[in-house]
């Protein structure tokens, strides 16, 4: 599991042996025992990976992130409940006939695809659960396999793609509170003619369509909120009552849905960048999606008990500064040590973290820039030609 970790914190810019060898060097630096002296090799790692199965690493998200909400989930509270959002996402993986085979490939693309989806908490900024699809799967299934990581009084905040009769019986029978965004047009009948009136808030009757195998059920009764964002109209259906929860409250939730796309972001960036999975083999892929979760939740937990122990409001502490400074600790918070000599780590990972703060600018003329170079090529052809 360390190894694996590691082989996260340098994605895609390092192969087996060159992450071996940097992991046993760094050992060696700390005066951390390893079981040989020499690193092992590339294909003895990767027998290795075979033999832990993706689900155990997925239990440690479960694990890991049931800790973070004993530790510090009442301080990431939205009107004392967990707000939870769930968003899907599609990666390229490596070019081998089983993950052609069991993930599907779009067609013309070089690799095939896999599409996960992620549970979410948007204040914590935590994964909950993961699940691991062939590409084209449909993210209501998907977020039908997540409803066990929530429970009763939670809130779920979902977008445009998830909305559905059927979806909405099994999120009321789960106990959950919704902020569903629906589109204005072509979703219910009852939506469209909500929309039609100009009012901004409101009660919608939804009924089963013909084609549901709920065909009969009797018909729901939600409240619908209207905002709108410039060029843009949020058509929002929720069960939250409109005496505690007035309308304003219903879009701010949504607008806090944008946590789990900063999230997918954040594994992007290039302090943090996955890139291409390793993995040629199905476990092997779904083990490292799920590694990657762990390794935020990780980070989230150091960030999270340096603003607890130096009353520092969580949003002031760097997301990216967790992420290095995590990265670089890494080797030493998970291998063995005296626990003088741990406790020293430890104490010298979180006084960094505390250092990375955002710096305010008030006032800022001027938008930030990136010095990244662009892609050659774009929609519109190759860049720099007229």
């Amino acid at each position: 599991m360390t190894l694996l970790l590691g082989q996260v914190r340098h994605g895609p810019r390092r192969g087996y042996q060159r992450m071996l060898e940097a992991f046993w060097d760094e050992a060696r630096d700390f005066g951390l025992e390893l079981p040989c002296d020499q690193p092992v090799s590339a294909q003895a790692f990767s027998a290795a990976r075979r033999k832990l199965p993706a689900e155990v690493v997925r239990e440690l998200v479960h694990e890991a992130s049931d800790a973070f909400d004993r530790e510090h989930g009442q301080a990431f509270r939205w009107h004392g409940r967990r707000l939870l959002a769930v968003d899907g996402k599609r990666l390229d993986v490596q070019a081998s006939d089983e993950l052609r085979r069991t993930f599907g490939e779009p067609t013309g693309a070089h690799y095939p695809q896999i599409h996960i989806s992620t549970l979410f908490d948007v204040c914590a900024k935590v994964p909950l659960d993961v699940e691991v699809g062939r590409y084209g799967s449909d993210e209501r299934v998907q977020l039908s396999k997540l409803l066990g990581r929530t429970r009763a009084g939670d809130v779920l905040v979902g977008d445009r793609g998830y909305p559905s009769f059927d979806l909405i019986v099994m999120l009321l029978e789960s106990d959950l509170d919704f902020v569903l965004r629906v589109p204005a047009k072509g979703s219910f009948k009852a939506v469209e003619e909500f929309v039609a009136t100009g009012a901004t808030e409101g009660e919608v009757v939804l009924h089963p369509p013909q084609g549901s195998c709920l065909r009969g059920l009797d018909p729901i009764r939600l409240r619908v909120v209207r905002s709108d964002h410039g060029k843009e109209t949020w058509v929002l259906l929720t069960t939250l009552p409109a005496d505690e929860f007035p309308a304003q409250e219903v879009v701010a939730a949504y607008g806090l849905r944008w946590q789990v796309e900063c999230f997918y972001d954040l594994l992007e960036k290039d302090y943090f960048e996955q890139g291409l999975l390793h993995a040629r083999w199905v476990d092997g892929v779904c083990q490292e999606v799920c590694a990657q979760m762990l390794f935020v939740l990780i980070a989230r937990h150091v960030a999270a008990q340096v603003a607890k122990d130096n009353a520092i409001p969580p949003e002031e502490l760097s997301r990216k500064g967790s992420v290095l400074a995590v990265a670089d600790h890494l080797v030493r918070l998970l291998l063995h040590r005296p626990p003088d000599q741990a406790r020293g780590d430890l104490r010298r990972l979180l006084e960094r973290v505390a250092r990375a703060r955002y710096r305010p600018r008030p006032g800022r003329s001027y938008p930030r820039r990136s010095f990244k170079p662009q892609p050659r090529w774009g929609p519109s052809g190759r860049r720099g030609e007229g």
